[in-house]
């Protein structure tokens, strides 16, 4: 209880320190109103803010950069990725951003601020969480419909083709009074500032203009592979009508292929790895990575495999093996070591009858309780887990399987 507590001021400080004395903050001329923290992570945080023009509703993701230039350099990432997939459905598109210099921090410090569509469902996770309270299971057919527009939201990643569009423009300044210092739109309002009662200065509008990747030219038309290297639930949002997912956190997207040509930087790779690639759905390849090796878009299919167990089971299947055992679960993924709940120790790929049931167990804390989980979609959870990346199926392959099974299953009802 008393750890609890802890954990409340904590949250509620940072708040308080984020938006100190008033709930309001103004970005690009748009003035919000602070509602609630949604969410927070790392250098980050994510708030529920209101327009107090339109009463529009949007999520505002805050993300600290203390390191200066590199660190605001990495955000920015996040925000030309946004801008990258604006165009594409069943990924998140950011609607407006900022830089800013909080008054009174650090020299060189700055924040990012990204405001996001706000979705009223929440994530895959809180649907996850929200079976385990419940004792309830998602329908077969729907999650698989699901999982199937996850696919091909990632597709869209894996396989990008430019397409012209301009970079994504902050506040309404035209061109010529955008070219100077000082820049101010059309209203004489300045672009791209963030101001709150805690204060901001001049944002860096230098970083705005840095590219996504080194060597990369949007628009080009050349297809162009980038994985997410970090699908997971809580990274999966479901609009408004229910049935539609929307895949976010951009914040971990990655060129690919990437050859490892050298020691220093294999360890580079592993290290971004381990700072934003969430560990019980993060591949083994990232886990030990090794010179002379190729990283790609099959770490993005390991994920997905992950993710959907955890749909199925309640969790991860390293978690829930890594609980079962005791054990170290980098080792149980990067030696392959998982089952379904109702499996024996040593995990078959076969089974007699059309389905087996995943029993909540006292091992498997985690899973939804007594569910029934089709063999092909046991089996596609079992071709994503590959520990070989090459043995692994292509996002286009993959989708074909999901296809396939999803003519398989009855109709049923929603989530």
């Amino acid at each position: 209880m008393a750890q609890m507590l802890l954990d409340v001021f904590y949250s509620f400080g940072n708040c308080l320190n984020c938006f100190p004395g008033s709930p309001t903050l103004k970005i690009n001329s748009r003035s919000f109103k602070i509602l609630r923290l949604l969410g927070e992570g790392g250098f980050s945080y994510v708030y529920l803010v209101q327009d107090t023009s339109t009463s529009e509703e949007l999520a505002l993701k805050k993300i600290r950069c203390p390191f200066g230039a590199e660190s605001v350099a990495q955000a920015m990432k996040e925000v030309e990725a946004y801008r990258l997939f604006a165009r594409t459905p069943g990924i998140i598109h950011a609607v407006d951003h900022a830089i800013a210099t909080e008054r009174g921090g650090e020299p060189g410090s700055k924040t990012v601020y990204v405001l996001l569509p706000y979705y009223r469902r929440g994530n895959l996770q809180d649907l996850i969480n929200a079976n385990l309270v419940n004792h309830t299971a998602f329908p077969e057919r729907r999650l698989m419909l699901l999982f199937l527009g996850v696919c091909k939201a990632l597709r869209a990643m894996h396989k990008y083709r430019g397409a012209g569009m301009e970079r994504m423009e902050m506040g309404n300044g035209d061109e010529e009074d955008q070219q100077g210092k000082g820049k101010r739109n059309k209203g004489g309002k300045r672009v791209g500032n963030v101001a709150a009662s805690a204060g901001a200065d001049d944002e860096d509008e230098g970083e705005q203009q840095r590219p996504l990747m080194e060597g990369e030219t949007p628009g080009s038309g050349d297809v162009k592979s980038y994985a997410h290297r970090d699908i997971k639930p809580g990274n999966i949002m479901i609009d408004d009508s229910g049935s539609n997912p929307i895949l976010m956190d951009l914040g971990s997207i990655a060129p690919s292929p990437i050859a490892i040509t050298s020691h220093s930087l294999a360890i580079a790779t592993q290290d971004t790895a381990a700072e934003h690639s969430t560990m019980p759905y993060r591949a083994p390849e990232l886990f030990d990575v090794r010179t002379g090796t190729v990283i790609d878009t099959k770490v993005d299919i390991w994920s997905l495999g992950c993710t959907l167990y955890a749909c199925l089971v309640g969790k991860s299947p390293f978690e829930a093996r890594s609980d079962e055992t005791g054990g170290s679960l980098s080792l149980c993924v990067l030696g392959g070591d998982w089952r379904f709940p109702d499996e024996g120790i040593k995990r078959t790929g076969t089974s007699g009858g059309m389905k087996g049931k995943a029993v909540d167990s006292g091992a498997n804390g985690g899973s939804a309780g007594d569910v029934t989980i089709s063999d092909p979609i046991r089996e596609v959870v079992r071709i994503c887990l590959k520990v070989e990346p090459a043995e692994r199926p292509d996002i286009d392959e993959l989708i074909d399987i999901v296809e396939g099974v999803i003519e398989e299953l009855p109709q049923e009802g929603s989530l």
